[in-house]
């Protein structure tokens, strides 16, 4: 499965968490440790946020441990808000498109898990999506059919609400087809304010997820979400439980509910 972390605080390059620490985006990419696949290279990607309205974002198919660009880009862009993101497919093409983060307008999500029984139930996840987002759509993917089916759902306005409806959308649509299990995920998100965080599957066994909240002396707080620890000391990494949504709001305030 893939590895993806959020990070927002004081703004920093992003290579201090993509590639400098003990256990970064880039050392997962090549040896996951909390990951059924250890190896993630079938494309990379990095959403961020400065002083536009819309975020910038870069997507490759390349692994991310090999791309010369990604290192020069993360050495560069200084950010408060960043998704960074390492794919290992679960049966659709490697092209950039498929290479998260997907974006809507100020909106940016990161995905890992699977939509269980995506090509036998593809056309009716399809007709979940109002019309306006049909020409967004530019991958295959389930993880960008879900975000669009987020969106069409109303994340704009309310994400718990979003959340709650599109998984039990995804629940009854197997339970008709007379699946066990309709989805395991977990969930980075942010509209360039907020950060959230969600952690779902249908048999209490998804992906891992954990959380880091740090006050910085004399700045703002600053929250790290990651698929797994970046350091092997993992006494500061909290693991989000199953069926939870975390915020931490452009006030910088953390708040964790469940679903």
């Amino acid at each position: 499965m893939c590895r993806w972390i959020t990070y927002k605080g004081k703004p920093i390059f992003l290579e201090d968490w993509i590639f400098n620490s003990e256990h970064s985006l880039i050392e997962q990419s090549k040896a996951a440790s909390k990951s059924i696949l250890e190896v993630n290279g079938d494309g990379f990607g990095v959403g961020w946020y400065g002083t536009r309205t819309e975020p910038g974002l870069f997507r490759s198919i390349r692994p991310a441990w090999n791309n010369v660009n990604l290192q020069s880009l993360a050495g560069h862009v200084i950010s408060p808000l960043f998704l960074a993101h390492v794919r290992a497919a679960t049966g659709t093409p490697i092209q950039e498109t498929n290479s998260h983060p997907f974006q809507y307008k100020n909106w940016q999500m990161v995905h890992n898990g699977l939509i269980h029984n995506y090509g036998v139930l593809k056309k009716e996840l399809l007709n979940l999506i109002d019309e306006q987002y049909f020409n967004y759509i530019l991958g295959s993917t389930d993880s960008e059919i879900l975000f669009y089916i987020l969106l069409t759902n109303g994340m704009q306005q309310d994400i718990h609400g979003a959340v709650t409806k599109t998984v039990q959308q995804l629940e009854e649509m197997a339970a008709n087809h007379g699946y066990k299990y309709a989805l395991r995920m977990t969930l980075g998100i942010s509209d360039g304010n907020s950060v959230w965080a969600v952690r779902y599957s249908s048999n209490q066994s998804s992906p891992s997820l954990f959380y880091s909240l740090e006050e910085q002396e004399g700045e703002q707080e600053q929250l790290l979400v990651v698929s797994e620890p970046l350091e092997h000391d993992t006494l500061r990494w909290i693991p989000v439980g199953e069926r939870t949504i975390l915020r931490f709001d452009e006030d910088y305030r953390l708040s964790v509910c469940s679903f």
